[in-house]
């Protein structure tokens, strides 16, 4: 019981930060849309998500690899190996940070064309420095985390988001108001983000020189070369794993910017603010993967550890018991996308309604996407923790297949365009959940896949319903904006209610979570 406790305190930790740091980053990306609009939020996505496909390349796998094998070396208490680890993924593998951020840097011009969008060049610029930091953050997250110590990884978040919030709204608005260009606005606000990434690694970096000289008197026994080769033959499936969708999302955007313009008739000024728009909708549809992201880094060492000790019930267990929480949180975000999009997006982006209007249908289509990327993200970690590292490999080439022909046919379509994206995004994270689980559920029959989901499910549509019905006449009484937020509020009252009349949150659930037994007598379940 203490693993699962641990991994529920774990989870606990790094949900908090992720909370705190998801409202920083709406509270940055929303008046920033409102300062720049669609035009500078394309620009901006545009150099982000090269960025972040580089990022994951170089990176990805890291943290995974070195969570996974700290917390097999602390299960059986070998502290030599632990150093060994920290020490040759520090020394080797930020150098492919460096290598990355100066590949970034010498080959952004020839970037922004390959993507359609040469208006983004300064913003790439701005953001090449982050690869390196983020290398850096990602080894001692990936050591912590393997430790089963969530909090460093929880309090880097926050700094991260906290300087991209200062720094980059800060210059934005600067830049703007001395009258410069949409284009350098955007890379004004993107210099946040290396800057905010630049926070976190002076962090870390910090508090792993203390935790290195705690291991000053323990010999690190581990050849290097042999153990860098297991870190990388570890890392390398995971990294082509998420590579394949990073790449997949990189074409992705080439096809949307040149399929709009060179199929659909658009302009790419107009191409540009389309893709904006589509960026507006997907900063709100990755707020619900704040509590799934959460449960997925805390799972990998809780079943490494259950792995390591061949306890196959508590295996399961966990794994039943994060996919019932991802589900809790993911489907009623769906479901609320889905009916409440134009409401929501006018009252966060009040001063943009041509954009808003732009964006509702392609959040509705998000809304459905996001209750399948939540099972996405979590089978990917079940699967690595288990063992199956190759398995999303193979899952997200086939889904990065669906979504790539899903966008070059709808997007070009001039009747659909823009909306063609998130309706790939939807199909292609739909066939990635559907194998996983069918992968998993294969190695661990015991688990009831209609236990997991069904009762969270039923719960959403019955909230679903209750949104529906209630929005126009209570925003027709009160106004639109107290109207939504009045409304938001009692989907979260009907949700909960309807999940515990169906027994979709059990005393069992509860008695996991931090402070479990008094939430118990407080809810007075039997």
């Amino acid at each position: 019981m203490k693993k699962t406790q641990s991994f529920a305190v774990g989870a606990l930790v790094l949900m908090i930060a992720s909370i705190a740091t998801k409202v920083i980053g709406a509270v940055f990306k929303i008046p920033l849309t409102n300062l720049i609009g669609a035009d500078g939020m394309g620009v901006f996505s545009i150099a982000y998500t090269i960025y972040s496909t580089l990022f994951v390349i170089s990176t990805a796998g890291l943290p995974i690899a070195i969570s996974k094998m700290v917390a097999e070396a602390n299960a059986v208490g070998n502290q030599k190996r632990i150093k060994s680890i920290l020490k040759v993924s520090l020394l080797s593998f930020s150098v492919i940070g460096i290598l990355a951020s100066l590949i970034m840097a010498v080959f952004a011009k020839p970037l922004t064309v390959l993507v359609s969008n040469t208006m983004a060049y300064y913003a790439v610029l701005a953001i090449a420095p982050s690869l390196f930091f983020v290398s850096i953050v990602s080894i001692i997250r990936g050591f912590y985390q393997g430790l089963s110590d969530m909090v460093p990884t929880a309090v880097s978040q926050v700094l991260e988001s906290v300087g991209k919030l200062g720094f980059g709204l800060l210059f934005a608005y600067i830049l703007q108001s001395r009258g410069y260009s949409f284009e350098i606005c955007a890379a004004g606000a993107i210099l946040g983000v290396t800057l905010g990434t630049l926070m976190s690694a002076l962090y870390l970096f910090a508090i792993v020189i203390k935790k290195i000289r705690e291991y000053r008197n323990v010999r690190a026994d581990s050849p290097f070369i042999p153990l860098a080769k297991s870190i990388v033959k570890m890392a390398v499936p995971v990294t082509v794993g998420s590579a394949v969708l990073s790449l997949t999302n990189l074409i992705d955007m080439f096809l949307v910017m040149s399929r709009l313009q060179f199929a659909a008739g658009f302009s790419e000024i107009m191409a540009n603010k389309l893709y904006g728009a589509y960026s507006m909708s997907v900063t709100l549809y990755n707020l619900p993967q704040t509590f799934v992201v959460a449960i997925s880094v805390s799972i990998i060492p809780a079943i490494s550890t259950y792995i390591a000790m061949k306890n196959r019930e508590k295996t399961a267990e966990t794994i039943g018991t994060a996919f019932k929480l991802a589900s809790m949180s993911a489907f009623p975000a769906g479901v609320g996308f889905l009916i409440l999009s134009k409401p929501i997006l006018n009252l966060l982006y009040y001063s943009r309604p041509e954009d808003v209007a732009i964006a509702t249908p392609l959040l509705s289509y998000l809304g459905i996407a996001v209750m399948f990327i939540a099972l996405v993200s979590l089978s990917n970690s079940v699967l690595q923790a288990i063992g199956k590292i190759n398995v999303p490999v193979g899952t997200m080439l086939i889904g990065g297949a669906v979504k790539i022909a899903a966008n070059y046919i709808l997007v070009g379509n001039p009747g659909i365009n823009i909306n063609g994206a998130p309706i790939g995004t939807m199909c292609c994270y739909g066939v990635i959940a559907t194998l996983n689980i069918i992968v998993i559920k294969k190695h661990y029959r015991e688990l009831s896949v209609s236990k997991m989901f069904m009762k969270t499910f039923i719960s959403a549509v019955v909230m679903g319903i209750f949104a529906y019905l209630t929005i126009d006449p209570i925003s027709a009484m009160i106004g639109a904006k107290l109207g939504i937020v009045s409304v938001i509020s009692g989907c979260v009252f009907i949700y909960f209610l309807t999940l515990l009349a169906t027994g979709g949150f059990t005393k069992e659930d509860i008695l996991m979570m931090p402070k479990g037994e008094k939430l118990v007598k407080i809810l007075k379940l039997k």
